[in-house]
């Protein structure tokens, strides 16, 4: 068990209704007058933090890999580290409470005090990990989320959920960790009072706590990264053209063996594997698995292709083994197709929160496995989905004006891969060069390419 110890401008700060030092919502018990003290990921040991070491946090023995770096307290970027853009939220919090023993079993009667609590979580996601904490201090107030157990505790839920006063009584009975972007936020000395309270995800407001929001589960293994300047080839159809000097190639899962993946990280290259994840393709390999009753209306332009109701616990089994089969070949991270089913017609009600849900689904099994995973298209969830995706492959942005929704990826230095069909492209050098100087300023990495991805010819903006 590794606890949190205490050690050593984006945004603006939001209003108080009173010009008192307290919390206006009640939703969850508020804490005030609280002793805060500050900590980072990577803080060595030493006496000023009663010598526990934050190189891992008591849900994940990789923090610091996860993050990115050691979130160094005097080398700041606003109010992220200096020299890296961190993969994890910088705002965070440690509190005095684990749902998790020391052998990582998940307590007994959580229920007794975690006020959100619902059965059945999966093993690998915890109650407390991610939670939103809203902190004041003075006229100022910030969100962060809860990543870490202490100041000096692990067991303290008469305090964390309730109305008690910490039972720590170090450094003048501290409650509450906070780190140094939350520090910077609300101008607080390392030793000093703040009040706090849990929030819902739904209460938070846009602020610099949202630019990179925080979704790894307890010791989920690293998955692979890719480099925000990546460059890449993608061929779906024909035999792959493996000349391109390029870092990551997007191929067919299915279509590709495992000898040509292999080929491919022989050669430097990473690899990127193509599924549709929300139709059916009949000549697919596995489409007798899919129910009958979760086939809907037929994707128009495609022959044999399928909607499907993403709503199904079989289409998410299958949709589990198509990972497996990624993880089988080797592939480094996948592109799930057709994830925007919600905003179709589909013949099944789907809805926003329904594809949320199993956008959100398909990432979190990426990960557990390992892979890195793209968000296809679904612009109008790029906000929500982002900080659950690797990267963004778009197709036609710039032909239909919508270049401007994946800057949140571009954001958080995530790549930013863009297809563009158009025989302007083709035919106009002009048009061809004002397409690319405007990826270029995005930050976007830009081909022309045949709509059909045949390999049959290949214009690269970079």
């Amino acid at each position: 068990m590794v606890l949190a110890g205490c050690g050593g401008g984006e945004g603006s700060s939001s209003e108080f209704s009173s010009s008192q030092s307290h919390i206006t919502h009640h939703s969850y018990p508020l804490h005030t007058g609280i002793t805060s003290t500050v900590f980072w990921i990577g803080e060595e040991a030493d006496a000023s933090n009663g010598g526990i070491a934050n190189l891992s946090s008591a849900w994940d023995e990789k923090w610091i890999a996860r993050y990115g770096g050691v979130d160094s307290p005097d080398q700041r970027d606003g109010y992220r580290p200096a020299g890296f853009i961190p993969r994890e939220n910088p705002f965070y919090v440690a509190l005095p409470f684990n749902d998790f023993d020391e052998n990582g079993v998940r307590k007994a009667d959580l229920q007794k005090w975690i006020p959100w609590y619902e059965p059945g979580l999966p093993e690998d996601r915890s109650y407390c990990k991610n939670r939103w904490v809203e902190i004041a201090k003075g006229d100022r107030r910030v969100y962060a989320q809860w990543e870490d157990v202490g100041p000096f505790g692990e067991d303290d839920a008469a305090y964390v959920f309730a109305d008690a006063m910490p039972k720590n009584g170090v450094n003048d009975r501290a409650g509450i960790d906070l780190s140094p972007a939350v520090r910077d936020y609300l101008g607080v000395e390392d030793i000093d009072r703040v009040d706090w309270r849990f929030v819902d995800e739904a209460e938070v407001p846009e602020g610099p706590w949202k630019r990179i929001v925080t979704v790894s589960g307890v010791g989920w293994p690293l998955w692979h990264r890719l480099d925000a300047g990546a460059t890449f080839q993608w061929q779906l159809t024909g035999t792959v053209d493996t000349s391109y000097d390029v870092s990551l190639y997007d191929i067919d899962l299915f279509d590709s063996s495992a000898d040509l993946i292999e080929r491919l990280h022989e050669d430097g290259r990473e690899v990127v594997c193509y599924f549709s994840a929300g139709s059916y393709e009949a000549w697919r390999e596995d489409a007798a698995d899919f129910p009958k009753e979760a086939l809907g209306k037929d994707l128009e332009g495609w022959a044999g292709e399928r909607w499907l109701d993403i709503r199904s616990q079989e289409i998410r089994e299958i949709m589990r083994r198509r990972l497996d089969l990624a993880v089988q070949k080797g592939c480094d991270g996948v592109e799930p197709d057709n994830v925007d089913g919600y905003a179709n017609d589909t013949g099944f009600p789907l809805t926003y929160a329904d594809q949320l849900a199993y956008n959100r689904f398909l990432a979190e099994e990426a990960h557990r496995r390992g892979l890195s995973i793209g968000l296809k298209n679904d612009l109008e969830q790029v906000e929500a989905l982002e900080p659950w995706f690797d990267f963004a492959l778009n197709e036609e942005c710039h032909q239909y004006d919508e270049c401007g929704a994946l800057d949140p990826f571009i954001d958080a230095a995530k790549p930013v891969f863009n297809v563009e069909y158009d025989d302007i492209y083709l035919d106009d050098p002009e048009a061809r060069e004002r397409l690319c100087e405007d990826s270029r300023t995005r930050g976007f990495t830009t081909l022309v390419l045949p709509m059909n991805l045949d390999g049959s010819f290949r214009y690269d903006c970079q």
